[in-house]
């Protein structure tokens, strides 16, 4: 018995911390409002279960790390217009191609897989309504702490990211129009 109440103090400890290098805000601010900045990209991540809550994920744009997020809780961050990679940590490495286009927000969602030893992360995209019916009320906003430095991929984990996505276009880029005579 006294097994079972320690091994459940643990899931409960690990459940109640937050995401590494990140600082939450408070209160939660509606994900549907995220409006990026004039001739940028605003980029929305969020995970909308609690499933694996305990397992943080590190979220990348291109090499650069963009912040973490556990269950009911999310991040922005501002991007630059252009084809960009996001991937998130877990198990392994799960990556999109996204086009960025200036003046729009993009939602994509942490999505947790069971792993053999964590779980595994999966990224979707998502739209913010969605984000804020599953998590209205028990999210979490964080923000990056300035005053951590955390490590961008090496050489290594960025050749993960560009197979995990095992392509050249990105996901939502428009097909190429046919032209008939």
């Amino acid at each position: 018995m006294k097994r079972f109440i320690m091994a459940v103090l643990a899931v409960t400890l690990l459940a109640g911390c937050g995401p590494k290098y990140m600082v939450a805000k408070e209160p939660c601010i509606d994900v549907r409002g995220i409006k990026p900045a004039e001739g940028k990209a605003a980029l929305v991540v969020g995970r909308t279960t609690i499933f694996g809550g305990g397992i943080n994920f590190e979220n990348y744009l291109n090499r650069k790390f963009i912040g973490s997020t556990k269950g009911h809780s999310f991040f922005m961050t501002t991007v630059e217009p252009g084809d960009h990679y996001v991937s998130a940590r877990g198990e392994n490495f799960a990556s999109l191609l996204v086009r960025f286009e200036p003046n729009k927000t993009y939602y994509i969602q942490n999505e947790v897989r069971m792993g053999v030893f964590i779980a595994r992360a999966k990224l979707d995209f998502i739209d913010g309504q969605h984000l804020f019916n599953d998590m209205s009320g028990t999210c979490q906003y964080y923000e990056k702490d300035p005053s951590e430095q955390v490590s961008d991929l090496n050489d290594e984990e960025w050749k993960w990211v560009v197979e995990d996505f095992n392509g050249t276009t990105p996901i939502n880029a428009q097909p190429v129009e046919t032209v008939t005579k």
